[in-house]
């Protein structure tokens, strides 16, 4: 009887003891360190971008009218930020004082920018001309133009840098036209551009057509 009692109750034990040895090893499972979470293709694309910009270089250079009016132009590839400027088109024109086409051009130019002021921005940048202010006021007057003009050395730099930017051969023809909405490039036109096809380019890109 009593070796009985004693083998019921070593079985009673080692039952105990097998559940407590399960829900230790269930406890260790649980506690196993989760499976790394692979980075998703957000951040991995994230992470490009951010160092693709590390190597992006900002060229910034100052605009300056007759009057000493300032204003800085940051330039990224096709992209570019004008200081003070909060029209979304913008169009710099290229030209020089000496270029026939491009004196013909400026009138149109004014009308457009008088079209669709608040709309559009228009800046001139005149190449390759040391004419004192007054000299240029004059021509300013006699074309009839009253939107912003660069006379700033750095306007041939813009154009250096520009002229790579669109692969442009060497010697091309003035004017250089270039339109852009919100900041990013939109189109270009070498030497003289009916207005018409300027303007219609225009109104695309404001989405009027």
């Amino acid at each position: 009887m009593k070796t009985l009692k004693l083998l019921l109750l070593a079985a009673v034990l080692f039952s105990l003891t097998a559940c407590g040895e399960k829900k230790t090893e269930a406890a260790k499972e649980t506690s196993k360190p989760a499976i790394p979470v692979k980075e998703s293709n957000v951040t991995l694309s994230a992470k490009k971008d951010s160092n693709l910009s590390k190597t992006v270089k900002i060229h910034t250079f100052t605009l300056s009218d007759i009057n000493d009016n300032n204003r800085t132009i940051a330039i990224v590839n096709k992209h570019i930020e004008i200081e003070g400027v909060s029209e979304k088109i913008i169009v710099l024109n290229f030209f020089a004082s000496w270029c026939p086409p491009c004196k013909g051009q400026l009138p149109y130019l004014e009308d457009l920018q008088k079209k669709y002021r608040g709309k559009l921005f228009i800046a001139g940048l005149l190449l390759n001309d040391s004419s004192k202010k007054e000299i240029l006021q004059k021509f300013l007057t006699d074309h009839a133009v009253n939107y912003y003009v660069s006379a700033a050395k750095q306007n041939n730099d813009i154009m250096a840098l520009v002229k790579k930017r669109l692969q442009l051969e060497e010697g091309f023809p003035l004017p250089l036209t270039m339109l852009f909405k919100d900041g990013h490039y939109y189109s270009h036109y070498i030497g003289a551009v009916p207005v018409e096809m300027l303007e219609h380019d225009i109104k695309n890109a404001m989405g009027k057509e």
